[in-house]
């Protein structure tokens, strides 16, 4: 006999949803279908229907929630206590990328570098590039990094952090990675100095 299908609010319903498709993607990226979502979740193929009219639709609701998770865990400073230590954050940032994208698995692939990523870019307010040139040019109001365009800069910058977890991801010394970064970013925003 079948179990009776539990009663969930709808806020609820559509987090377990959710949930499921990234169990299920960070294990593999490809070939999840609606079917194996459901599944997961203990729900009805129609009620994934109410939640996400289209599979690109779900995943654009998980690409959210990962960039809010992101924010939660590396948040941009504020100077409300005093002035920023802007080296000390970038670094911060760009560590909290690495362990970010590395616990992110399959996740990763289906979200970033997909169909689903070509057909609906990610914002570019919410993308790394944007947070970065952010952070750079505040840096730059403080004095303390140099004047270089930050957008590009920081275009340049993001894709050195990815290719830094990629590397971690095929089994380079993260501690090693990450030293090299710090000296990259280090290398990219200080002043020079006139002698």
């Amino acid at each position: 006999m079948r179990e009776p299908r539990r009663r969930l609010d709808p806020a609820d319903r559509r987090r377990e949803l959710l949930q499921a498709a990234e169990r299920l993607l960070r294990r593999r990226a490809d070939g999840v279908r609606v079917e194996d979502v459901v599944a997961e979740a203990g729900a009805a193929k129609g009620t994934f229907y109410l939640y996400f009219p289209t599979w690109d639709d779900l995943l654009e609701a998980l690409r959210d929630e990962l960039f809010a998770r992101f924010e939660a865990l590396a948040p941009e400073p504020v100077e409300l206590d005093g002035p920023v230590d802007w080296p000390a954050t970038l670094r911060r940032i760009a560590a909290a990328y690495i362990r970010f994208n590395l616990e992110m698995e399959g996740l990763h692939d289906a979200l970033f570098h997909s169909d689903f990523a070509r057909n609906r870019p990610v914002p570019v307010h919410r993308g790394g590039p944007a947070r970065l040139a952010a952070m750079i040019s505040a840096g730059q109001e403080a004095g303390v990094f140099a004047p270089v365009p930050a957008g590009l800069t920081a275009r340049m910058l993001f894709a050195a952090m990815h290719e830094a977890a990629d590397a971690v991801r095929e089994g380079a010394d993260r501690l090693a990675v990450t030293l090299a970064l710090d000296a990259l970013l280090h290398r990219a925003l200080t002043p020079e100095i006139d002698p």
